[in-house]
């Protein structure tokens, strides 16, 4: 009964993070703080979910999956957010026009 309750939650928490998320992408200004605000709630979101199948199944083979799916989620994610980021930079992406400092705008690209 505990068991189906932690996941019920688990889940539910999941679910209400992606819509906070949508909601993030429609009201956030500029591309920037919306991807910000997408990659933290789906980094989140997908964490939850997979952590309550790995409960449901209960099994080791699953629950060493779930954790490898978390761990490589954490890690990849906001890299791959920070790379976008960083060529939507390049592409000149308009900023939000309250922004009050650019700190890329001076730097050289890289090679």
């Amino acid at each position: 009964m505990i068991t189906e309750i932690t996941i019920l939650i688990l889940v539910f928490l999941g679910v209400l993070l992606m819509f906070i998320a949508s909601l993030g992408l429609f009201k956030m200004p500029d591309l920037y703080t919306r991807m910000s605000a997408v990659t933290k709630a789906v980094t989140f979101k997908v964490g939850l979910i997979v952590l309550s199948a790995s409960i449901y199944f209960n099994s080791f083979p699953v629950v060493l999956k779930s954790i490898l799916i978390i761990f490589l989620l954490l890690l990849t994610t906001p890299v791959s957010s920070h790379l976008l980021g960083k060529e939507a930079h390049e592409r000149k992406a308009p900023l939000w026009k309250k922004t009050i400092i650019d700190e890329l705008k001076n730097k050289k690209k890289e090679k």
